[in-house]
C-alpha cells in the first residue's frame, strides 16, 4: 500500500514539474518575444513612447544594387490593432483628418482592393488623381499606388500603410511614401523637407482620429 502511494506521488510530482517546465518555457518565450519598437533607435523609441511621430529616411538596394531612399513615419496609437484597422479602412472618410486632403470618395471596391478618388491641396495648388489600395487585412497593411486607369494630376505615388499589434492596447503605425512625384518642379531638397514635415503630420492625424473612436477631424 506504501509502494502504490508513494508511486501515485511520484507520479504527480513529475506531472507537476512537466507543467512547471511548460509554463516557465511559455514566460520565457512572451519576455523574448520581439516587439516592433526593437528595430528602433532608443531615442526614436523615447519619441515614440512620449506619443510623438517619428520621421526617417528608410535606404533601400534593388536586385541591381542600385540604392533607392523613401520616407517612414510612425506614432504609437492607443488603441488596439483591430479598432485600429477598421476605423482606418473607411477609406471616404479621410479627408475629414489627413492633412490637405478635400476629397476622399471610393468609386471601386471589391475584397481586398479600393479605388479612391482623391483630391489634394498642395499648398497654393489644387491636385486631384485616383489611388488603387490593395488591401491585406491578415496583415493589417494597405498598399497603394496611382490608378493611371483615371484622370490624375500627378506623375505618379506609391506607398503603404502598415499597422503593428505592440500589446493589447498600443498599435504602431508606419506610413510610407515609396515614390512621390507631384509633377511640379521643384527641388529635390524642397521636396524632401515638404515629405519629412507632410508623413508625420499624417502619422498625428491618424493617432488623433484613431484614439477618438474616429470622430476628431482636422480643423
Amino acid at each position: 500500500m506504501r509502494e502504490g502511494k508513494f508511486s501515485l506521488f511520484v507520479l504527480l510530482a513529475v506531472l507537476l514539474a512537466a507543467l512547471a517546465a511548460g509554463g516557465a518555457g511559455e514566460g520565457q518565450a512572451q519576455a523574448g518575444a520581439k516587439s516592433p519598437l526593437d528595430r528602433f533607435s532608443a531615442e526614436q523609441r523615447q519619441k515614440l513612447l512620449a506619443g510623438e511621430a517619428v520621421y526617417e529616411q528608410v535606404k533601400t538596394q534593388d536586385a541591381d544594387g542600385v540604392t533607392h531612399g523613401h520616407g517612414e513615419s510612425y506614432v504609437i496609437i492607443a488603441a488596439p490593432v483591430a479598432e485600429c484597422w477598421k476605423i482606418f479602412t473607411r477609406f471616404d472618410e479621410m479627408q475629414l483628418y489627413f492633412p490637405r486632403k478635400k476629397l476622399s470618395e471610393v468609386i471601386e471596391s471589391s475584397p481586398g482592393r479600393a479605388v479612391v478618388k482623391k483630391v489634394f491641396d498642395f499648398y497654393v495648388i489644387e491636385m486631384q488623381y485616383t489611388i488603387d489600395y490593395k488591401i491585406d487585412e491578415q496583415a493589417r497593411r494597405v498598399d497603394f499606388q496611382l490608378d493611371p486607369k483615371y484622370p490624375h494630376d500627378i506623375n505618379d505615388t506609391a506607398g503603404f500603410f502598415l499597422f503593428e499589434k505592440i500589446d493589447e492596447k498600443r498599435t504602431l503605425f508606419s506610413y510610407a511614401a515609396t515614390k512621390v512625384d507631384t509633377g511640379v518642379k521643384v527641388p529635390g531638397f524642397i521636396q524632401d523637407y515638404l515629405t519629412s514635415r507632410d508623413l508625420p503630420a499624417v502619422a498625428a492625424n491618424v493617432k488623433k482620429r484613431i484614439e477618438s473612436g474616429g470622430k476628431w477631424t482636422k480643423d
